[in-house]
């Protein structure tokens, strides 16, 4: 149908209403407005994010929602954040600008749904994963800041994929007294929620109520914490009594030094002047004998400038208590630290691998029973007093597990029976053969004329023959 026109849109306006129905908005049939004029002024221009159909908030269905929210939850989790910074405005904002279409739950919301169900879904998992093989028990009690007494359980295991595998299990409340047989019940609880196999191997520390706890549990064998047991031979050392009046004349400057703001910022001054590092002077922990050898240590690397620092006019004053080393201390001092390094050397490998396992405790402490800890032509009498009561220490440990620990070390290839003598290697390895004899799954023979089924017999393997310790070692 043809519409006359002349320049304007009143005819097709007017057609558009009359035929076709068309209720324009209002002020769009005025005579001599144009239809485009009308719509324009009465249209609002969409936005982008309307234009892309971005209008409205994500749904709690959605899955866009549901990724966001357990991405919140991980970082609560992983990064030991509390509830309640999920209502921190410098948060919000942050979530807001990552994603505006996202309304951020309340913390109420993550501590009773998300968390729970991640925690749910967690153990679920590691149920899983303890079904496969056995595994093996850590446990040890603390105390929070807020004086709290707690107990946590940690678990390792080899998966049958030959894959290592760490959980923390639990860490449970313990207000009663820390007695092996409280420790028992909670090492049993644990085992039974968590489905994990009878009469597991435990690790502890060395203290005798994780030995009644062990015993108690069923948990054999029961292995000593080799961290732990450094630190008890350390301490013996360190109660040695010229080594305690030194150290405790260090720590009488270094308290001094934590204690005055002005003798600090001297002591940084004096550092800089003496071309020394921007160091600082550490405290001794009393539950941590490698503390006591980092103070010792770096009194002795900021000797100079900590001396310099006492004899200023500006600190003398107040300084003036202080019993500074003298030269035949210090002398001893350098021989302590000598004596003292390859336990600290241990200790730090043993707390920076990942997953340290039984097999290194009887190579470290042969090392050190064989060569470290021995007295030597020309050491003082101090260090060998130290040295004594170190050795002394270590001899009783790990007897009653040692053909255990034997057996852990030949079969890592990084030691095999590198530390053992020719009769010990040959009785470990006959245990292994036979263990392995034992352990073994009967062999299935088909009979192909009777087609009769019969399982071979199992037999003891024969004896090893008696290893060579320089061949073993370097094989």
């Amino acid at each position: 149908m043809d519409i006359r026109y002349s320049g304007g849109t009143t005819n097709l306006n007017t057609h558009l209403t009359r035929h076709h129905k068309i209720n324009l908005q209002q002020g769009a049939c005025k005579s001599g407005t144009s239809l485009i004029a009308a719509t324009a002024s009465t249209v609002k221009q969409p936005t982008i994010m309307s234009s892309f159909g971005q209008t409205s908030k994500y749904k709690p269905t959605s899955q866009r929602y549901k990724d966001i929210t357990q991405a919140v939850g991980k970082f609560i989790v992983n990064d030991l954040r509390p509830f309640s910074v999920v209502s921190n405005d410098g948060f919000k904002d942050m979530i807001r600008v990552l994603d505006p279409r996202y309304d951020l739950p309340s913390r109420t919301y993550f501590s009773e749904t998300v968390i729970p169900n991640m925690y749910n879904e967690r153990v679920g998992y590691v149920k899983s994963c303890l079904k496969e093989s056995t595994v093996a028990l850590t446990t040890d009690g603390w105390t929070s800041r807020s004086t709290q007494s707690y107990i946590t359980v940690t678990c390792s295991q080899i998966t049958k994929d030959w894959e290592l595998k760490s959980f923390v299990l639990q860490t449970r409340e313990l207000p009663e007294s820390h007695t092996g047989v409280n420790i028992a019940k909670v090492l049993t609880d644990a085992v039974s929620e968590w489905g994990v196999k009878p009469s597991p191997p435990l690790v502890t520390d060395n203290a005798a109520n994780m030995g009644i706890a062990a015993k108690e549990a069923g948990c054999t064998p029961h292995i000593g914490c080799f961290a732990h047991t450094l630190n008890l031979a350390a301490q013996k050392a360190l109660k040695v009594t010229t080594v305690s009046r030194i150290l405790g004349r260090v720590r009488r400057v270094v308290s001094f030094f934590h204690r005055s703001t002005t003798a600090t910022a001297l002591l940084k001054v004096k550092t800089q002047q003496l071309g020394l590092k921007n160091l600082k002077l550490i405290h001794d922990v009393p539950t941590r004998w490698n503390s006591a050898a980092d103070m010792l240590q770096r009194f002795l690397e900021l000797q100079p400038a900590v001396y310099a620092s006492l004899i200023d006019k500006s600190v003398r004053a107040n300084a003036g208590d202080i019993s500074t080393l003298s030269d035949a201390d210090i002398t001893t001092a350098e021989q302590i630290m000598t004596c003292l390094l390859p336990l600290k050397a241990i200790t730090t490998v043993l707390c920076s691998e990942t997953m340290p396992t039984v097999s290194i405790i009887l190579p470290l402490q042969t090392k050190l029973l064989s060569h470290d800890l021995i007295v030597k032509e020309g050491d003082m009498e101090v260090i060998k007093q130290m040295k004594q009561a170190m050795r002394n220490d270590l001899n009783s440990r790990y007897n009653s597990i040692n053909e255990f620990l034997q057996e852990c070390t030949v079969l890592d290839p990084r030691f095999k029976a590198s530390c053992l003598t020719q009769q010990e290697a040959f009785d470990t390895y006959h245990r292994i053969c036979s263990l392995a004899a034992n352990t073994r799954p009967a062999k299935v023979k088909v009979e192909p004329e009777a087609d009769v089924v019969t399982r071979e017999a199992s037999h003891t393997p024969p004896l090893p023959v008696m290893p060579d310790n320089d061949t073993s070692a370097g094989s």
